[in-house]
């Protein structure tokens, strides 16, 4: 294994492999095998993750949650290189509102 690697345990008790600027926050948890998410409750952001060819978890994007009385609001933030990765037609940054 790479020594710029770490193994981190998710919440169900499986190990994942990231690099080694990864910072594990309040709950790391694996959604398929390709995604997992690493959940920070104090500041309401999940930080997304996808496996690369070499089986390590890299950031994608980050989503930042917040609410406003009855208003939930969700930031989407794509990181530079998932940006030139994907041939998507959103912007990197955009807002939506769900009441």
């Amino acid at each position: 294994m790479s020594k710029d690697t770490q193994i981190v345990e998710t919440v169900t008790g499986n190990w994942l492999r990231f690099p080694n600027s990864f910072r594990k926050f309040h709950c790391l948890v694996e959604l398929s095998d390709q995604l997992s998410l690493n959940i920070n409750v104090k500041s309401g952001s999940v930080h997304v993750h996808k496996k690369d060819n070499d089986q390590v978890y890299q950031q994608i994007g980050e989503l930042c949650i917040t609410s406003s009385g009855r208003d939930v609001q969700c930031s989407v933030l794509s990181t530079a290189a998932s940006a030139k990765e994907s041939d998507t037609k959103t912007p990197p940054k955009q807002q939506s509102d769900a009441s």
